[in-house]
């Protein structure tokens, strides 16, 4: 009787598969929007939706439902899309729901190529909640009134005559020829020269990246292929005119928020771009000091981005240069820049750490790790180990080395073993005067700050983040090695033995 009904079910749905075609998954449920509204709160990692929505990881999802595969302007899509596009596919909902069950496994299928991918690291397991958020796709019929058919933001800066004169066009210019950390790029202390236009070039690099001896790897995001980026070097009143590229080979948007400027998200609202393009601002240096940059694309993915390793500093010199706390002059025979970064390398069921092939490919699992607050590395220059060794920061007794220590995310406590700061500009401003004689300083998550030196005895220095677990424990260590005499006035082996009755 059973097996009657079931082959009488079976024979009712062939006949309607042959009269009508298949039956969406959304016949008999629709699907909620208010619920798929709140669903949508795990797609916003990536996408942004509504009147002023932009680019973002992924495309703008105004429209989706009927819109054609790989075609929202201005958006880099993988070449999966790309083909798919030009096969004719178009987003139906039945589409999206078995795209949301597995972006790569769609493409695949659809493509019939084994070696296809999405970019799209997230999935959506559940049948409801997915019929849910297509609901909620379903009702966003927005355009943004800020965007050009090329998917450009039309209102980020005010409209500028083509007759208008600039008077920073007569100004002189130089290019800044940038260098690896922990170096400098090269640079005069002081200035008497008028203000200049300092052009800098900063192309970001998506790369795989080992982080410790073990060979821990991440999908690391680069300015210029280093962790922490280029140090960048301007007087107080120089223009800095910053070009930002973002390579076609790339897979995810950028920009730049440099913490020394003035105005619209301190420059990361006029950069951001996808891969292929590129972007030029100009900006005043108005303030002395030292000063984070980083990435910045909204949301979550500006903390991804920061501990995927985007952060580097600008340094606004004094035209006159450094001052002690009374005014005097200040000069420095050396400096190093430490850029000290944090990351969050998810685990496996086993513990081990896990490994992805392109960036972004990681970002559910990442952005899950740092939630937790707990770091796997805390490092200095990009890997365990990187300022130790052959890496090692060199001084010679007498010199005056200047320390310009970053943190992108978190607090940190610098300390030099061995050593003392002179002085210390511990919130970065030159404007502000220094402390004297600092055994341990405090540089403030999101800033940099400066420390100045004088070597007084040979021998290996350790420079650490003296709290003594992420030092020791998670990374953040490196050396100094200074040559010289010994003076035995300041530290003397007076005996080392037995014990004396």
């Amino acid at each position: 009787m059973n097996s009657m009904r079931m082959s009488s079910v079976l024979m009712r749905m062939i006949a309607i598969l042959i009269l009508f075609g298949p039956v969406s998954v959304f016949a008999e449920d629709p699907g909620d929007p208010a619920r798929g509204k709140t669903v949508f709160k795990l797609c916003s990692t990536c996408h942004q939706v509504g009147d002023t929505a932009k680019n973002a990881f992924g495309p703008v999802l105004n429209n989706v439902v009927g819109r054609k595969a790989g075609s929202y302007p201005g958006y880099s899509y993988s070449p999966s899309l790309q083909e798919a596009n030009k096969k004719g596919l178009t987003w139906t909902e039945d589409l999206i729901f078995q795209w949301l069950h597995g972006p790569s496994d769609f493409v695949k299928d659809y493509l019939k190529k084994p070696d296809a991918a999405s970019k799209m690291p997230i999935m959506v397991a559940d049948p409801q909640q997915r019929r849910d958020v297509i609901a909620y796709l379903s009702t966003l019929t927005h355009q943004s009134p800020h965007q050009d058919t090329a998917g450009h933001d039309m209102s980020m800066m005010p409209a500028v005559s083509k007759d208008e004169k600039d008077p920073v066009d007569k100004l002189p210019r130089v290019k800044l020829e940038l260098v690896d950390p922990p170096f400098l790029p090269k640079h005069t202390q002081t200035t008497s020269d008028e203000p200049k236009v300092v052009e800098v070039e900063l192309t970001v690099m998506e790369k795989k990246w080992v982080l410790d001896d073990e060979g821990t790897e991440i999908v690391a995001l680069t300015y210029n292929g280093s962790i922490p980026a280029p140090a960048i070097v301007v007087h107080e009143g120089d223009y800095v005119e910053l070009t930002l590229k973002n390579p076609s080979t790339n897979m995810m948007e950028h920009n730049i928020d440099l913490h020394a400027v003035t105005g619209k998200l301190g420059g990361a609202a006029i950069t951001t771009v996808t891969p292929g393009n590129e972007a030029v601002m100009r900006f005043k240096a108005t303030k002395t000091g030292t000063f984070l940059y980083h990435c910045a694309p909204e949301g979550v993915m500006t903390p991804y981005h920061v501990t995927h390793g985007m952060t580097g500093v600008i340094v606004v010199l004094p035209r006159q240069g450094l001052t002690d706390d009374e005014g005097k002059p200040l000069s420095y025979d050396r400096a190093y820049y430490i850029g000290e970064n944090e990351f969050y390398v998810p685990r496996d069921a086993k513990g081990n750490f896990k490994q992805y092939k392109f960036s972004g490919e990681d970002l559910n699992d990442w952005v899950e790790a740092m939630r937790g607050l707990v770091p796997s590395h805390i490092v200095f220059n990009g890997r365990v180990g990187a300022l130790t060794g052959k890496g090692a920061m060199k001084a010679k007794v007498g010199e005056r080395v200047l320390f310009i220590h970053s943190q992108g995310n978190r607090a940190t406590q610098p300390h030099l073993i061995g050593g003392h700061a002179d002085y210390v500009w511990e919130t970065g401003s030159f404007a502000s005067p220094p402390l004297k004689d600092v055994q341990t300083w405090f540089i403030r998550g999101g800033a940099a700050g400066a420390a100045l030196y004088t070597f007084r005895q040979p021998g290996l220095y350790v420079y650490l983040n003296h709290n003594l677990i992420e030092a020791v424990v998670l990374g953040a260590a490196g050396h100094v090695m200074v040559e010289g005499e010994w003076d035995h006035d300041l530290l003397k082996s007076v005996y080392h033995g037995p014990l004396k009755k």
